[in-house]
């Protein structure tokens, strides 16, 4: 093992703005400076903008909030879904939100998955669901160049403009967009050409090595070999100094969260002990894993922090 792992975590608003009562943030707030104060690496956010099942609080806006509440600790969202917005507008208000922030901006992006509900979504937002993939690629790079460039205008696709520019530029020299792919060759090509690091849910080592060596392969073929680095994998945990009470304390708060069966959950969990789950991610880390973002299915968010730093932490380092 190289380095340390950076541990980020996923902090919801979906509970906070759907049951009953009027909304409020102040958990999120809370649970922000439990992980600034504890030494997490970085927060994050997830992404939607419609359906009522499915809703959070807008992550933009709630960033801006983070940046101001917190002081150290780096802000991100995942998986970020960019095709849904204009690319300039996208531009100015992350540029804006890391000069706030004072370079503490992170995007996990994604194309999103095929299910229907995430279809109607993007229907919703007027853009045409088959063109996904293409528009993320597009809106990479004029976010990128818009962060970087005074003006420059621009003939895609998607979108065309004539000379334009933004203020304010990043405080980051660019802010960094890590790409989440798992399964289809493009979106390893994706990665390999656009990003600066990558975002996976690969359940298995055998899988995280795979893909790894794929993205390594196509970064070479583009001439970016070793601008890749970062491997983030994002996943589910709940950690108990007995094995089975975190299973069953996991499983029953996934249920109770997203409200479906255990049987239609289908997202890579780490419930055990903290032994149990670093055997599990060492292999990951000897083979280049140098972040986890992790969702706490715990309704006790400080427990599991403590055990995330005091108890995992320690034996994944090198």
């Amino acid at each position: 093992m190289v380095k340390s792992v950076e541990f980020g975590i996923l902090l919801h608003t979906r509970h906070l703005i759907r049951d009953e009562g009027p909304p409020s943030f102040d958990e999120l707030w809370e649970g922000a400076a439990m992980a600034e104060e504890m030494g997490f690496d970085h927060v994050w956010l997830g992404d939607s903008v419609t359906l009522l099942d499915k809703a959070r609080g807008d992550c933009l806006t709630t960033m801006a909030a983070l940046a101001a509440k917190t002081s150290r600790v780096r802000i991100g969202t995942v998986p970020f879904l960019p095709a849904l917005r204009n690319p300039v507008l996208l531009a100015h208000a992350l540029a804006t939100l890391d000069v706030i922030s004072n370079g503490r901006i992170i995007l996990g992006v994604s194309v999103s998955s095929l299910a229907e509900y995430i279809e109607r979504q993007f229907i919703a937002c007027g853009v045409p669901f088959h063109e996904k993939a293409g528009r993320l690629s597009e809106s990479i790079k004029v976010i990128r160049r818009l962060w970087t460039e005074n003006t420059f205008a621009f003939e895609g696709k998607y979108y065309q403009f004539k000379e334009i520019g933004i203020l304010p530029h990043p405080t980051q020299p660019t802010i960094p967009i890590w790409i989440a792919a798992d399964h289809h060759e493009n979106a390893f090509k994706r990665v390999a050409r656009l990003g600066d690091g990558w975002i996976t849910t690969a359940a298995t080592l055998e899988k995280f090595v795979a893909c790894r060596q794929k993205i390594d392969a196509y970064t070479r073929e583009y001439g970016r070999a070793g601008k890749v680095s970062p491997s983030i994998l994002y996943a589910t945990f709940n950690l108990n100094s007995n094995g089975n009470a975190a299973r069953e304390e996991g499983w029953t708060w996934m249920e109770n969260f997203f409200r479906q069966p255990r049987a239609r959950l289908h997202h890579f969990t780490m419930f055990g002990t903290p032994e149990e789950c670093a055997q599990i991610l060492r292999g990951y880390v000897d083979t280049g894993l140098t972040a986890i973002v992790a969702r706490l299915a715990s309704t006790d968010l400080r427990g599991q922090m403590r055990l995330f730093l005091d108890e995992l932490k320690p034996r994944l380092a090198a």
